[in-house]
C-alpha cells in the first residue's frame, strides 16, 4: 500500500474541511489532519452545523447540547494542532442540511475567503455505503447534502463572479477548485491511501474530546475502522478526484 501523501498534497499549501458535524473531521481523516498541521499546511476546517440534535438522551435540550459540542469541539482541534481561528461553524440546524443556493453561498464565502487548492468533504454520491467486509450503513443526510452543496460551491459558484456579488463587494474575489478528497469511498477505483501511522493516537485522543458521543473506546474503535492497522502502519483512505 502506497502513501500518496506527497502526490496529493507536496505542492499544496491551503488545504480546506467541509464537513457537517463538529465530529465528522476528526473521525474521518483526523490523522490527516494533524500530518498536514505538523507539515505546516495552512488549514481551514468547516462545519455545517453544532451537532445540536446529535444526542439520545432526553434531559437535554439543543441549546444546552450546542454549548457541550462546542467546547468538545475546542478541545479535539487543540489536540490536531488547530486553533479557533482555522475552524468556522455555519450554524445551520443538525438535520437540516438542504441544497440549497443560501447553503451553497455560505460555503462560496468560505471558498473565496480561505482559496484552497484542495477540498476534503463527504461522499457525495450513495445513500447507502458499503465498507471493504461487505457490511452496510448510511451516509447521513446532512452528510451527503453537504458534499453536494461543496461541490456545487467549488464549481461554479466560487469562480464566476456574477454569483453572489456582494461577497465581492465586500472585499473577496472570486476562486476556482478542482481537487478533492471524499470520504466513505471503501474501494472506490479512484481511491488513494494516506500514512496516519505516527498520528494515529492523535486522532483518537481528538475523537474521545466528543464526550457526548464517544467514549475512550469507541473512540480507538473508530480510529480501528477508519484507519486500521494494516502490517504496522495505519492509513486512512479516500476517492482523489481531479474535475475540470
Amino acid at each position: 500500500m502506497n502513501d500518496s501523501y506527497k502526490d496529493i498534497f507536496g505542492s499544496k499549501q491551503k488545504i480546506m474541511f467541509v464537513f457537517a458535524h463538529p465530529d465528522d473531521a476528526e473521525i474521518y481523516c483526523g490523522g490527516i489532519i494533524a500530518r498536514l498541521v505538523a507539515d505546516g499546511k495552512k488549514i481551514r476546517l468547516v462545519k455545517m452545523t453544532t451537532g445540536n440534535k446529535g444526542s439520545r438522551q432526553e434531559a437535554i435540550t439543543e441549546e444546552e447540547l450546542a454549548k457541550t459540542r462546542e467546547s468538545e469541539d475546542r478541545e479535539a482541534l487543540k489536540i490536531l494542532g488547530l486553533s479557533d481561528a482555522d475552524s468556522i461553524n455555519l450554524n445551520l440546524g443538525d438535520g437540516e442540511i438542504e441544497n440549497t443556493l443560501d447553503t451553497i453561498e455560505k460555503i462560496v464565502e468560505t471558498i473565496r475567503s480561505f482559496k484552497p487548492e484542495l477540498i476534503v468533504t463527504h461522499n457525495p454520491e450513495q445513500v447507502l455505503i458499503r465498507d471493504l467486509e461487505g457490511n452496510y450503513y448510511v451516509n447521513h443526510h446532512d452528510h451527503r447534502n453537504t458534499a453536494v452543496s461543496t461541490i456545487d460551491a467549488a464549481y461554479p459558484y466560487s469562480r464566476d463572479n456574477l454569483f453572489f456579488p456582494n461577497q465581492l463587494q465586500k472585499g473577496l474575489s472570486t476562486h476556482s477548485v478542482a481537487e478533492f478528497l471524499f470520504v466513505d469511498s471503501w474501494g472506490h477505483q479512484d481511491i488513494v491511501y494516506v500514512d496516519v501511522t505516527e498520528f494515529a493516537e492523535k486522532r483518537t485522543k481528538a475523537i474521545a474530546c466528543h464526550k457526548s458521543q464517544y467514549s475512550r473506546e469507541h473512540a480507538q474503535g473508530s480510529t480501528d475502522y477508519f484507519a486500521p492497522p494494516i502490517k504496522g502502519k495505519r492509513f486512512e483512505c479516500f476517492r482523489y478526484v481531479k474535475a475540470d
